[in-house]
């Protein structure tokens, strides 16, 4: 019976079919490696392990370049939204009568919609700022 890659090879089996190759067997990668202890000579007593490695968090810069590249992407998708969306509509609204290309007319929805979740937003963070305010006051008085 010929040897598969992965069954265990056992050296004192031979068994190779006339032919075939024979498979070499594999060193074993998954053996723990010994743990090594540092000898106090070597140990850098003045600084943490922490202080050899690379600062790696992303600060307020890389968070603005996220926003930027985010923003850009939405600009892009919703320019080829209205330039997809020709088709001109009439639009009676508050006694007004005028006609625009849908996209543009769904675009200034989304923007009438997005300035009126960012107004009650406002406002619940006022409320809360608030909030607060008077709980540092309270709690400034008692102690």
């Amino acid at each position: 019976m010929p040897t598969r890659s992965h069954d265990p090879v056992e050296p004192s089996r031979t068994d190779s079919a006339p032919g075939s190759a024979e498979i070499a067997p594999l060193e074993d990668t998954h053996a723990a490696a010994p743990a090594t202890v540092p000898d106090e000579g070597s140990r850098d007593h003045g600084r943490g392990h922490d202080a050899e490695l690379p600062d790696v968090t992303a600060g307020k810069l890389g968070s603005a370049w996220i926003g930027l590249v985010l923003g850009a992407l939405v600009t892009i998708l919703l320019l080829i939204f209205v330039a997809q969306n020709t088709t001109s509509t009439d639009v009676r609204y508050l006694g007004l009568e005028f006609s625009l290309p849908l996209g543009v007319l769904i675009l200034f929805a989304a923007i009438a919609g997005a300035l009126i979740m960012a107004l009650f937003a406002g406002f619940r963070i006022l409320q809360l700022r608030m909030r607060a305010r008077k709980a540092r006051k309270i709690n400034a008085r008692q102690h």
